[in-house]
């Protein structure tokens, strides 16, 4: 049971049921000594009417007393009855064999001198018994006494006839308390500490970019600043260990500042020999001629480095951990990132790249959607406005080689390439391959799906 609800559900669980076992049982307690006293007064009831027929029909003749006592006898309820005469002698009882013995206990002689009613509780062999001992009067005068001995069953006497009534009722009430209480215990405990857990996953696996809860002075609150505290140490760890490969790449584009074409060689030989799964992300610039052609190569180069600054930006807000991103040379870029997050960065910055590029063309080549420029046949023709392509390449195999991605991006940016505009293509496999264009107005959409591993 690994679940923390399913914990929390067992813990109070057990709480709520204990608490109601012991209601349970003072309950039963109850219904037993509320039982016992209706009883009491039941039998008490039945001795004084007894007491008052002795009192009319005196104790004088024996004969009428044993008729008398056998009329009573034969109630289930009455086990044995002794009269007595005013010295405490039996006189007539259910048991012959008691008449005529002296039956003086403090039990029999202290109510009977006080002129009171006594009733008492003892246990014969397993049968409960209620005594009632009461007075014999003949008008005011005492003449003797009455003791019934009445037999409980324990089925009435006993605790645990009412712990089985009570039962039934606390075992719901634990039930509808127990789903009662879930509720906001869920709200208040088990839903945030799940929402923290799946925050420290997503940290785990290098997603730096999550928002994390940590409003409160509580001690979730107190967990909320620690995560908080863990991504952000986090993310100055991935800059710091950034600008650390940075210096030991050893060669960067000079237009751009980013690593060059040797340092992306060496990251993809690391990657391949720690058998890492990334996603090779191949960005290029289309028509980065006819644009150098139009506007010169000062504005070029700036259509350039704002793409580097692009790709960059991409990669440190919606990349992670180890992710990396490299110029080749001309408009040729290279990002190696997380299999998981390799949709999201290209998407986001293919559309970033739409949004920005447009400032870099006069007013009336955007107005015409295109600019006039010369062809490769050296004449002047209609030729589109820059775009960004950019094919994916999952790699998963250990052993899989440089030349293969090369290739495998290489066959993947003739098919895309024959598409004017933006776009983004991912290798989904060996026979399938999904493609993502991106309109220069940025605002459509783009949906896609999980690459699987192709190399």
């Amino acid at each position: 049971m690994r679940s923390l609800r399913a914990k929390i559900a067992l813990v109070l669980l057990a709480s709520v049921f204990v608490t109601f076992s012991i209601l349970t049982f003072i309950q039963a307690i109850r219904d037993q000594r509320q039982h016992l006293a209706a009883q009491r007064d039941v039998n008490v009831a039945v001795t004084g009417s007894l007491a008052e027929s002795l009192g009319r029909e005196g104790l004088a003749r024996a004969d009428r007393l044993r008729l008398l006592i056998k009329g009573y006898v034969r109630s289930k309820s009455i086990r044995h009855i002794r009269v007595l005469n005013r010295d405490y002698r039996v006189i007539a009882a259910s048991n012959p064999r008691n008449a005529g013995r002296l039956y003086r206990t403090p039990d029999v002689q202290e109510p009977v001198e006080h002129g009171i009613t006594a009733v008492t509780i003892s246990r014969a062999i397993w049968t409960p018994v209620l005594r009632v001992t009461a007075p014999v009067r003949q008008g005011s005068r005492l003449i003797g006494a009455l003791e019934v001995e009445f037999t409980l069953p324990p089925a009435q006497a006993g605790l645990w006839p009412f712990v089985r009534q009570a039962a039934p009722v606390s075992l719901v009430m634990t039930g509808v308390l127990t789903l009662a209480l879930m509720w906001p215990l869920t709200l208040i405990v088990v839903r945030p500490i799940t929402r923290f857990a799946q925050l420290s996953h997503d940290l785990e696996r290098g997603n730096l970019l999550i928002e994390i809860p940590n409003q409160g002075a509580d001690e979730l609150g107190q967990l909320g600043r620690t995560l908080a505290k863990t991504r952000d140490s986090l993310r100055e760890l991935n800059k710091l260990q950034n600008q650390a490969l940075r210096k030991t790449w050893k060669d960067e584009n000079h237009l751009s500042g980013l690593p060059g074409n040797q340092a992306v060689q060496r990251e993809l030989r690391r990657r391949l020999d720690s058998g890492e799964g990334f996603v090779a992300l191949y960005a290029d610039l289309d028509s980065l001629t006819a644009f150098n052609g139009r506007y010169g190569l000062e504005r070029g180069d700036q259509v350039i480095r704002f793409t580097a600054r692009t790709l960059q930006e991409t990669l440190r807000t919606y990349g992670g951990l180890g992710d990396f991103v490299g110029h080749v040379g001309g408009g040729d870029f290279v990002l190696i990132v997380n299999p998981r997050r390799a949709n999201t960065v290209a998407q986001t910055a293919v559309h970033a790249f739409e949004a920005g590029v447009l400032d870099f063309y006069d007013g009336e080549d955007l107005e015409r959607g295109y600019i006039m420029a010369k062809d490769n046949e050296g004449g002047l023709g209609q030729l589109p406005l820059a775009g960004l392509t950019i094919v994916g390449v999952p790699v998963a195999a250990r052993h899989a080689s440089i030349f293969k991605i090369d290739e495998a991006a290489a066959e993947l940016k003739a098919t895309a390439k024959r598409q004017p505009g933006s776009k983004f293509v991912i290798e989904q496999n060996e026979a399938v391959r999904t493609t993502h264009p991106i309109p220069h107005s940025g605002s459509e959409s783009v949906e896609t799906s999980s690459p699987e591993t192709a190399l």
